[in-house]
């Protein structure tokens, strides 16, 4: 039994057949169903029933998931205790931050901070809705920075910052006058841009948009602000990513009728209660969450 195999068994039952389990670890199909087929052989236990259309775990398959996942959980951990002693005199601080939270305030923060710990490596992982708290959950990093999307009583948080956010499009996108309120029906009509979720466990649904509306799909703020001015669409955007664009006249705000067109948006520092924290990454939660 490895730890390869181990995770290959978790994929499957995370991400709910063998084909998808295989996407997301970059793997060929045939070698997930290998390595499962190889944990049935050496336990002689059958921990899939193949029968239906997704394979669901048997009985005996539950209460081995449960070990198993603890298992890797600590094999995570321990990895990352080794990668830490192993580079003690140069201490890693990693962070995932939502997309949306690359702005002055914040990146100021970090800058101070680092300023004051030298000898540190910064490592910052740029992510999206269910992706920010994601890399939370597989001890990936040691903290997240976003908004309150998925938060839960397994999170600890504080605020430190908030964003304004506004329903944007390119002048003459859009039928009405500007300053004058716009319909769903002309909106449905329109693509309305939107960042993909970075996550992979469990996806959020997006929120904020309409429902049967045309929905069009990238990976980051400068491709939907591209699009946008282009006058290939419509969205909502931090306003500090688009100043430049609103002063020149690029993008002008827009008014729905009966949406949440503009709105402050708090974003916070955010931990596991459960995950013990670095002497790094708790003098940086110390820090940006005292109250100034």
């Amino acid at each position: 039994m490895t730890n390869d195999q181990l995770k290959a068994f978790l994929a499957v039952v995370e991400h709910g057949s063998f084909r998808a389990a295989a996407a997301a670890f970059f793997k060929t199909q045939p070698s997930i169903s290998a390595a499962v087929k190889t944990l049935e052989k050496q336990f002689s236990i059958c921990l899939f029933d193949r029968n239906s259309y997704r394979p669901e775990l048997t009985t005996e398959g539950k209460v081995f998931y449960r070990q198993a996942k603890l298992l890797i959980k600590q094999a995570n951990r321990l990895e990352l205790l080794g990668h830490q002693l192993a580079s003690a005199d140069m201490p890693l601080l990693s962070i995932s931050l939502s997309a949306m939270c690359a702005l002055p305030p914040v990146l100021e923060k970090i800058k101070q901070f680092s300023t004051e710990h030298e000898k540190m490596r910064l490592q910052i992982n740029t992510e999206h809705l269910s992706g920010v708290l994601e890399q939370l959950q597989l001890e990936k990093t040691d903290l997240a920075i976003g908004p309150n999307i998925g938060l839960d009583q397994q999170h600890e948080f504080v605020q430190i910052s908030q964003i304004n956010m506004l329903t944007v499009a390119a002048p003459g996108y859009l039928s009405v006058p500007s300053g004058e309120l716009v319909s769903h029906q002309e909106l449905r009509l329109k693509p309305h841009i939107l960042i993909s979720d970075t996550g992979s466990l469990a996806p959020f649904d997006h929120i904020n948009v309409l429902l049967g509306g045309q929905r069009w799909y990238v990976n980051d703020y400068q491709m939907k602000k591209a699009l946008l001015v282009s006058a290939m669409g419509w969205a909502r955007m931090p306003q500090h990513i688009i100043e430049a664009e609103l002063q020149s006249g690029a993008l002008i705000s827009v008014q729905v009728e009966n949406f949440n067109s503009q709105s402050q948006v708090p974003m916070y520092l955010i931990k596991l209660k459960n995950q013990p924290l670095s002497s790094l990454a708790k003098a940086f939660w110390d820090q940006l969450s005292a109250v100034e």
